[in-house]
């Protein structure tokens, strides 16, 4: 099935400087900072993270005409093909954290239904104190454990997860946006990892709900949306307490995943992938320095843009974690399978 979302007329993502304005009809406008105002344009989010260095505004962009409005307390813009949607629930409606984030991804699922766009994409969810609590207590084991009972009222769900991101915030509260379409993207697993969603006991009730990456688009508009990635292989953490050992066990999954996507999608076709967008996510901002030049080669010759943000990963072991968009250029002819 093609799937033209990405870099297409109906969906694509630029980052430009604070302020200044992106081309194309707005979906979505995502900043990162401390002390920011609140929104007042519904596909405005503002998110709670530490800037290391440069900070630009990620914009979602579509070349087709936009609506956009408020329901049920959701920001929203869509164009017919694909649906921006954001939200921001506050600190003092979390305080049974699991029961209120089940509530909010059931009034998600009903908000796609009742605007025609079922089929989730993306998800990105930023949580304050993600490591707070003990044991199953942790706040981000409460926030995985309601959104699983969730997305499980739906049969066969493990089939249908989005790329997804969960860090933690530096300012109170729970913001959550994502994108969600009329078709379906197709989720990828990543053989370097267990899924999330078969995690051990260990981890926690209710196992994190997401895929390892979205592929959306076909040919030569092909474009894999990759989760929030760590140093996770199978379903341990490796290298605890060294962040550049941590970075190229990142850098081996997400090249992992490249891989596993064109062997299994793209067979016997001449196809390539390079990065269109990265954002780091590190807990120390200290340890910045230890990474630049892994960054920049991460980043290739044309300096593909990089959001560096200070934020807490869902793992108290973990230091760091890595999410990207990646171009598949493959030849108009070449079919995906899936």
């Amino acid at each position: 099935m093609s799937l033209p979302f990405f870099n297409s007329p109906s969906l694509r993502c630029v980052h430009a400087l604070p302020g200044e304005a992106a081309p194309g009809n707005l979906l979505g406008r995502i900043e990162f900072g401390l002390g920011l105002p609140e929104p007042t344009d519904p596909r405005h989010v503002v998110v709670g993270l530490g800037a290391l260095g440069e900070l630009p505004t990620e914009h979602w962009l579509s070349d087709l005409p936009v609506r956009h409005g408020v329901d049920d307390g959701f920001g929203w813009a869509e164009n017919g093909e694909v649906l921006f949607g954001n939200i921001f629930v506050p600190e003092s409606e979390l305080i049974d954290l699991e029961r209120a984030t089940r509530k909010l991804y059931v009034r998600i699922e009903q908000m796609l239904q009742r605007f025609g766009y079922p089929h989730y994409l993306r998800m990105w969810n930023f949580l304050a104190q993600i490591n707070a609590g003990d044991g199953d207590h942790e706040r981000y084991r409460l926030f995985s454990a309601g959104r699983n009972r969730a997305l499980a009222l739906k049969p066969n769900f493990e089939q249908a997860l989005p790329a997804a991101t969960a860090i933690g915030t530096l300012e109170p509260g729970l913001v959550v946006y994502f994108l969600a379409g009329k078709q379906p993207g197709l989720p990828v697993e990543n053989p370097r990892q267990v899924s999330a969603f078969h995690y051990p006991r260990q981890y926690g009730p209710k196992s994190p709900s997401f895929a390892r990456a979205t592929l959306i688009g076909s040919g030569r508009q092909a474009r894999l949306l990759v989760s929030g990635t760590a140093s996770v292989v199978g379903h341990e953490s490796r290298h605890a307490g060294d962040p550049l050992r941590q970075l190229d066990e990142t850098l081996a999954n997400v090249d992992a995943l490249l891989a596993h996507t064109l062997a299994t999608h793209f067979p016997g076709a001449q196809a390539s992938t390079r990065p269109e967008s990265l954002k780091l996510y590190l807990r120390d901002p200290a340890q910045l320095p230890l990474l630049e030049a892994r960054l920049a080669a991460l980043r290739g010759p044309q300096q593909v843009p990089l959001l560096c943000l200070q934020g807490d990963v869902c793992r108290h072991d973990l230091l760091l974690e890595l999410e990207a968009i990646y171009a598949i250029d493959a030849a108009p002819s070449a079919s995906r399978n899936g």
